[in-house]
């Protein structure tokens, strides 16, 4: 069996060069961004432009200057199509189709792909999900590879775990998030409401849907643990990761107590780099793993509504 096919991703991953080396994810779709001034750039899976503190107080002063594109079919297909030159079938993760025309793009260089190279293979995953969230479908897609399963198993099994994963933790200011499509439900929470932390699981179809929310960090630590213990599945086996936008100190405290506490094989901290960032602004921390399938989130807010109850 050939388990050698690329699995590649797109910028919205927010992993680090360190982190797609470690696991073993091949290569990424840049997209493009628009800041203030009018100068488009391409963006990336670094802080090459800017710096995070530099990036995310510029973001919250000039937030109608930046603008976020995803990479053209042309592109694409440019870059997908050096893998199937060597030989090398791909597995391509994209962020949901109900936030980006990504996954669509990528359809369409997948076909214009297979119809010059007809021996090859091309399997495009929808993640129903947005940064480091389709980026732990990448990371389990390299996993199943590693196993050895070929890369329609692999398709298969991804497309039946990504409505298991599972988002949990706070934003200072949901007007970001809310001003790009990527929420329900916000209007009893858009604005800035200080000390307020606002506690989201993503709905069905990747969008976060505010389920509680708390005062300081001391109490969203709790909230964020107590849910996760009710929620995650074989944590033992399970890569978490921690992802955050200027809140670095509060992410290490958090990735401490989820290694004491929940126990997972391991805890990533993460960056949320431009592209991600436009749509997501300052303030995020949230952790991110694998747990009991999202259908209605009716069992989240039952859930959520215990622990808000007791804590």
């Amino acid at each position: 069996m050939n388990a050698d096919y690329a699995i590649l991703t797109d910028v919205t991953c927010d992993l680090s060069d360190e982190t797609r080396e470690k696991f073993g994810i091949d290569g990424y779709i840049h997209g493009h961004i628009t800041i203030p001034g009018g100068k488009e750039i391409d963006s990336r899976l670094a802080w090459d432009f800017t710096n995070a503190k530099d990036f995310y107080s510029s973001l919250k002063s000039h937030h109608h200057e930046y603008k976020t594109a995803p990479a053209s079919t042309e592109e694409i297909a440019a870059l997908w199509e050096k893998f199937l030159q060597d030989g090398r079938d791909i597995l391509a993760i994209s962020i949901s189709s109900k936030l980006s025309v990504t996954y669509n793009l990528m359809v369409n260089a997948q076909k214009a792909l297979l119809a010059r190279f007809p021996n090859r293979k091309i399997a495009v995953v929808d993640s129903l999900k947005y940064s480091v969230a389709s980026g732990l479908l990448a990371i389990k897609a390299c996993a199943l590879r590693k196993q050895g399963l070929s890369i329609e198993e692999n398709e298969k099994c991804l497309n039946q775990s990504k409505a298991s994963i599972h988002q949990m933790g706070t934003v200072d200011d949901l007007f970001f998030i809310a001003s790009k499509g990527r929420i329900s439900h916000a209007k009893a929470f858009l604005g800035t409401l200080v000390g307020v932390k606002p506690m989201g699981d993503f709905n069905s179809e990747g969008m976060v849907t505010v389920l509680a929310k708390t005062m300081g960090f001391e109490k969203a630590y709790k909230v964020i643990l107590a849910y996760m213990k009710k929620t995650i599945l074989q944590p033992e086996g399970q890569t978490i990761i921690v992802a955050q936008t200027l809140r670095e100190k509060q992410a290490g405290i958090l990735a401490g107590l989820i290694a004491d506490e929940i126990k997972p094989h391991e805890v990533i901290l993460s960056d949320i780099y431009p592209a991600t960032g436009i749509n997501v602004g300052p303030g995020l921390l949230s952790a991110y793993y694998f747990g009991t399938p999202i259908t209605d989130l009716k069992f989240e807010t039952e859930v959520m509504k215990s622990i808000m109850e007791t804590i």
